[in-house]
C-alpha cells in the first residue's frame, strides 16, 4: 500500500512528511497536481471506482492500492497551452475536471480531503458551523458596505480587521482605515472584521483523535509575523479538547491546526481552523509529537 503527499517540491513540509514515512520503511510518494496533464498520467473508471495514476519516473499506482492521501498543498493543473483559446480553454477544464473528480471520489484515508479543502476556502461558512456548535467565537462581521464597518467599529472600539479568505496578517482598525477615502476600496472587495481578543494565543493540533495543544508567547498581535516566538506546550482542558475535536468534524478534518484565545478571564474563543498546518516549527521549539501523530495517522491499518 502506498501513501501519496499531494504537494510540490518546493514545500518543505510536504518534502518532509515525505521523507519522514520512507524513512520508516513506508511506501510513499509525492504527487505535485501541476504534473497533470503534461506530465502525469490518470485513468478513472467512475462507475467501479477503479483507476490508475502514473507518475512522471513512469511508476504506475493503481488506485485501490492507495492506503492515504496527505493534502499539504493543491495547485491546480497546469494549464494546457494550446494555440486556439477556446480548445485551450476546453481542455484546461477537463484536465481539472478528471483530476478534482480524484480528489473527490478517491476512496482512502484523506488527511485531509476535498471537503474540508471546500470549507476553508468559505471562511464565513466555517466560522458560522464552529459557532452552531455552541463554540464560542469572537463577534465577527463580513461585509464592503462602509455604514456597516463604520457601525461595528463604533461597537467594538478594539476590533481588527483581516482578508475573508486569507493571505494576509490580522491588522487593528484605526481611525484612518474609517475614512471615506479608505472604506471606498470596499467597492473591490470585501473584510472581515471581529472584536479584538486579548488573552494567550493558542495552537491546538488536531491528529484523528489525539490533541496536542502550545501556547504562543508573542508580543504580535499576529503571531505570524513574529520570527522567534516563544512555543511551550499547554495542558487544555478535556472540556476544551473535545469542542476541538466537534469542531474538526464538523469541518471534516481528521488533521488541523485549530487557533484559540485564553481570555484573563478563562474564556476560551475559537479563531480558526486549518486544514494544513504548518507545524514543523511548533513541533521543534516546544516538543509536541506531531510527526509521530500525523505519520501515524497516514500509516493507520483500518
Amino acid at each position: 500500500m502506498v501513501t501519496l503527499i499531494l504537494g510540490s517540491e518546493q514545500d518543505h513540509h510536504a518534502v518532509y512528511v515525505l521523507d519522514v514515512l520512507r524513512g520508516r520503511g513506508a511506501d510513499a510518494e509525492l504527487v505535485d497536481s501541476r504534473w497533470f496533464p503534461r506530465q502525469m498520467q490518470l485513468s478513472f473508471d467512475p462507475q467501479q471506482g477503479r483507476g490508475s495514476l502514473v507518475l512522471p519516473h513512469r511508476r504506475r499506482i493503481d488506485l485501490s492500492a492507495v492506503r492515504s492521501v496527505y493534502w499539504r498543498s493543491y495547485h491546480g493543473i497546469e494549464p494546457v497551452q494550446i494555440p486556439d483559446p477556446e480548445q485551450a480553454y476546453i481542455a484546461t477544464n477537463d484536465a481539472r475536471s478528471l483530476f478534482e473528480s480524484l480528489l473527490i471520489r478517491l476512496p482512502t484515508r484523506w488527511v485531509n480531503g476535498w471537503e474540508a479543502y471546500q470549507s476553508h476556502q468559505t471562511k464565513p461558512a466555517q466560522l458560522a458551523a464552529v459557532s452552531s456548535l455552541g463554540i464560542r467565537v469572537p463577534e465577527t462581521l463580513l461585509t464592503n458596505d462602509p455604514d456597516e464597518v463604520r457601525e461595528f467599529a463604533a461597537r467594538h472600539p478594539r476590533c481588527i480587521f483581516k482578508p475573508v479568505q486569507g493571505g494576509a496578517h490580522t491588522r487593528p482598525v484605526t481611525p484612518a482605515h474609517l475614512t471615506d477615502e479608505n472604506l471606498a476600496n470596499l467597492a473591490y472587495a470585501p473584510v472581515t472584521l471581529q472584536e479584538e481578543i486579548s488573552g494567550t494565543n493558542l495552537r491546538v493540533f488536531v491528529v484523528g483523535e489525539r490533541v496536542l495543544t502550545c501556547e504562543v508567547r508573542t508580543g504580535a498581535l499576529d503571531f505570524r509575523e513574529d520570527p522567534e516566538p516563544v512555543i511551550v506546550p499547554f495542558d487544555l482542558p478535556p472540556a476544551i479538547q473535545q469542542q476541538c475535536l466537534r469542531a474538526a468534524r464538523t469541518l471534516h478534518l481528521v488533521w488541523s491546526g485549530i487557533d484559540l484565545r485564553l481570555t484573563p478571564e478563562g474564556e476560551y474563543y475559537f479563531l480558526e481552523a486549518n486544514p494544513s498546518p504548518m507545524f514543523l516549527g511548533f513541533e521543534s521549539r516546544c516538543g509536541l509529537p506531531i510527526t509521530e501523530a500525523l505519520v501515524e495517522l497516514l500509516l493507520r491499518e483500518e
